[in-house]
């Protein structure tokens, strides 16, 4: 039987060596090393509306907005998100701006609501196992609002006020989904720090059509009790909207 010649051979263990090589890159790439740092950065943009009450000095507004006013109310919110993993550690940092508009009563009288609010909210992550994580972290809120009555007895008010709320709470991950994403994060906070009572409840629904890209579906509730006593400002008041967000993984 005749042999094949020997560089022939080479070649053969060159390919299956390439070969080998391509497919232990492709699988470091899908199940990258638990030590390697992994990147998200997400713009989002919220329909925001608004239920509760606020007040500055003498005048106190009842807002009671609910889902069907989102989008005849819809001013403008948009956020972005940057979180940076590693292993079952991980940091978040979330921007958030909202411009708020909305009407409401001052006892007998018609009133309206503007708001101007940011946030920064730094968070810390640590997963506990396959599906759910533990966090901690802190608000920083800065808001700008603005009262106004309508008809013979109208009056206005304005005042801008900044706090600061720490806060803990977890987050759950569907596993094992494939392409689509699922997840449920809550926390809770305050504690007399900046406001009396703080929480948010977020829920996500996303697909990743690729290693780089996603889309999210989300919908977000804030919530905040917040007094200050001079000059008599009252923020207690419950954010809520629809969100639609890019995702990039880096």
């Amino acid at each position: 039987m005749r042999l094949m010649p020997t560089n022939f051979h080479r070649l053969v263990l060159a390919l299956t060596t390439l070969g080998t090589g391509v497919a232990s890159s492709a699988h470091a790439q899908a199940n990258p090393p638990a030590d390697r740092w992994h990147f998200v950065v997400s713009p989002y943009l919220l329909a925001p509306s608004m239920k509760g009450t606020t007040g500055i000095g003498d005048l106190t507004v009842d807002v009671d907005a609910d889902p069907g006013d989102i989008f005849s109310h819809l001013q403008f919110g948009a956020m972005l998100v940057v979180e940076a993993r590693r292993g079952p550690w991980g940091v978040a940092l979330d921007g958030i701006y909202m411009d708020l508009e909305q009407s409401g009563t001052s006892g007998l009288l018609s009133a309206s609501v503007g708001m101007k609010q940011g946030a920064l909210e730094l968070t810390g992550f640590r997963r506990v196992n396959g599906w759910a994580e533990i966090l901690a972290g802190g608000r920083l809120n800065a808001l700008s609002a603005d009262l106004e009555t309508e008809g013979i007895q109208a009056r206005s008010r304005s005042a801008d006020q900044t706090w600061f709320d720490p806060f803990i709470g977890g987050r759950l991950h569907v596993p094992n989904t494939g392409k689509w994403v699922l997840s449920l994060r809550g926390d809770v906070g305050g504690f007399g720090v900046g406001s009396d009572l703080a929480w948010q409840v977020h829920g996500k629904a996303g697909y990743r059509f690729s290693g780089l890209f996603g889309l999210e579906l989300a919908y977000r509730v804030i919530a905040m009790d917040y007094e200050e006593g001079d000059p008599g400002f009252v923020y207690d008041m419950r954010i809520f909207g629809p969100e639609l967000g890019l995702v990039f993984h880096f």
